[in-house]
């Protein structure tokens, strides 16, 4: 499954000006056309011990993993979306959506698919938010600059590069 989406995505026109909000629901719904593919096995297998016993899991990790090392997210979101625990949450609301997705029995699953878009929407949102970055920017500017006196401070005046002692009174 993990293999196809690769594929469909190398042979995508245009992939590499996706958004990553259009690669993650690429993902996703190339995930979710697969399994469609045999959904009468993956209905009656996915919370058993075939899909214990595969690769799923692993292969799901390391789509999402490559996916989220995406240069649309700040490199400061970067160092969130990289860590494993972040990644392994990701990878089990990657199987909250498929178990949804296998009870699904409105028309064209669409339920499914409204889930599909607000979660994509939802984590996009949390990933690319460049306010942590811009943070970051304004928070190394002012120390740098002191902008704002914190090197007349008696102890943060010491931490900051050329901060003053304070003078015995």
């Amino acid at each position: 499954m993990v293999d196809q989406y690769r594929l469909l995505t190398a042979a995508t026109e245009g992939y590499d000006d996706f958004s990553f909000e259009e690669r993650l629901a690429s993902f996703y719904y190339i995930v979710l056309d697969t399994l469609g593919e045999q959904r009468a096995f993956v209905q009656e297998t996915f919370d058993s011990e075939v899909r214990s016993a595969s690769s799923l899991r692993a292969d799901l990790r390391a789509a999402l993993r490559t996916l989220f090392a995406d240069d649309r997210i700040p490199r400061t979101n970067q160092l969130v979306t990289g860590f494993w625990p972040v990644q392994a949450v990701l990878t089990e609301v990657t199987f909250a959506l498929i178990r949804h997705w296998i009870t699904d029995d409105t028309e064209n699953q669409a339920a499914t698919t409204a889930l599909v878009d607000k979660l994509v929407a939802f984590i996009a949102e949390l990933v690319t938010f460049r306010g942590v970055s811009t943070g970051v920017e304004l928070a190394w500017h002012v120390v740098q600059h002191d902008a704002l006196g914190l090197r007349r401070l008696p102890i943060v005046g010491r931490l900051l590069p050329g901060g003053t002692s304070p003078s015995p009174d």
